[in-house]
């Protein structure tokens, strides 16, 4: 008997509206550049050699127990828990390595994004590989990079530096803290969403980003709190989601870029603004806000209550208002004047690219979207999620989140008394 979160090709409606469809080769190659194409072909090749052996392994180890434990293993590498987790380090007051952290994890978002819209190379065929998941939408990104390799890696190196050259921690918690790690990226491979080239790809970008971010950090972070610091943030912003490739299919990748990058620049313009609000912070210690063992645990409970309410209440109320005000300031969708290039269920909902495409109408509608203008401008493919009403509205949304969190959740907390050193209000 298959696990309930088996996903079924034959049985699933669920699956069966998320799978790709596939464009043509030729589209491939009147879009993307010779170096892109010879990319993707290298790593296709490598995957489609893969996939009978990582089938062959799901049919010798899987079992309901190992089932149950990876794809728990999987849910702790997601985005969803990474931007669950994270506004705690800064309610606790953790000052630069939250911010840090928060950085490194979100910007290898970006990286990841980037890169597999660039590759554009599909996941492990399904069949015969088994897809395991609770959710579907992993099932309709590109596979190069695995994202959750990416995100855990790029943490795992930067909390293991912390631990290593700040707190003095190394021994048993240090092996522990790789351990989970791995088990979480070899997840990937047991649930059939990635091959072995996915994973080492994202163990690559991972470590780079990582490293990267700690070398670098210390300069960038005082960078981003000096005076011009606003200006840097929203240039560096603009410059990544200018920037990103576009991808011949509809790979919900961009989206994540779009919220982590406009999260990294709300946390950078708090920072900005928490630094220059004395009230906030004790002594010199500016970079985070103030908290210490003095606080009582209901004082602490009511911290994230707080931060998490107003977090929920922003989500809610901003994202109508904003995308409302999008529309206004253009009018006509800019995805609108793309043609649409996929295909559609028979509810209407789009599908996306990685089965193949067996229908002649989505051919067609391929050959009248690639015009010679719409490719020199990059009007195709994840160019109509990109520029869409909604994505764009996701911008100051995912800007305002953190901002809530390092400033505004702290002035409540002032006010109320929920302060070192300061008395219930």
């Amino acid at each position: 008997m298959p696990p309930r979160f088996q996903l079924d090709e034959d049985e699933d409606d669920l699956q069966k509206s998320a799978n790709f469809v596939k464009a043509p080769e030729s589209a491939y190659e009147a879009v993307y550049s010779p170096t892109r194409l010879r990319l993707r072909r290298l790593v296709l090749r490598v995957v489609e050699w893969e996939v009978p052996r990582l089938a062959k392994m799901q049919r010798r180890w899987r079992s309901p127990a190992l089932d149950r434990l990876f794809v728990f293993a999987g849910m702790l590498g997601n985005h969803t828990f990474f931007m669950l987790a994270l506004p705690f380090l800064h309610i606790f007051g953790l000052g630069v390595f939250a911010r840090g952290l928060s950085f490194v994890v979100l910007w290898s978002f970006y990286f990841s994004s980037i890169v597999k819209d660039y590759i554009s190379a599909p996941r492990p065929a399904s069949p015969p590989v088994v897809q395991i998941t609770r959710s579907p939408a992993h099932t309709i990104e590109y596979g190069f990079p695995s994202s959750h390799t990416t995100y855990v890696v790029s943490a795992l190196l930067y909390i293991s530096h912390y631990m290593l050259n700040v707190w003095a921690v190394s021994g048993l918690w240090l092996y522990l803290l790789w351990a989970v790690g791995l088990v979480i990226v070899f997840s990937r491979v047991y649930c059939g969403l990635h091959s072995v080239i996915d994973v080492t790809g994202g163990f690559v970008v991972g470590a780079l980003e990582a490293l990267a971010f700690i070398f670098c950090y210390e300069p960038l972070d005082a960078l981003m709190c000096s005076n011009a610091g606003p200006l840097y943030i929203i240039a560096v912003l603009y410059a990544a989601l200018s920037t990103m490739p576009r991808s011949l299919d509809l790979c919900p990748c961009c989206i994540d870029a779009f919220c982590a990058t406009s999260v990294t620049a709300g946390l950078g313009l708090g920072a900005w603004i928490h630094v220059r609000l004395p009230f906030l912070h004790q002594g010199d210690q500016f970079n985070r806000i103030a908290w210490d063992t003095s606080l009582t645990l209901t004082q602490n409970a009511m911290r994230c209550v707080i931060a998490l309410a107003l977090s929920v209440v922003w989500k809610l109320a901003s994202k109508p208002m904003i995308i409302s005000a999008v529309r206004r300031l253009f009018p006509k969708d800019i995805a609108a004047q793309t043609p649409d290039t996929t295909s559609r269920t028979a509810n209407g909902q789009a599908k996306g690219a990685g089965n193949a495409c067996s229908s002649a109408g989505h051919k067609e509608q391929l050959d009248k979207a690639l015009t010679p203008y719409n490719i020199k401008r990059g009007h195709y493919g994840s160019y109509t999620i990109m520029a869409s009403d909604e994505n764009l509205a996701r911008v100051p949304i995912y800007i305002g989140l953190p901002m809530v969190v390092t400033v505004v959740s702290p002035v409540l907390y002032y006010m109320f008394g929920l302060m070192p050193g300061q008395h219930a209000a």
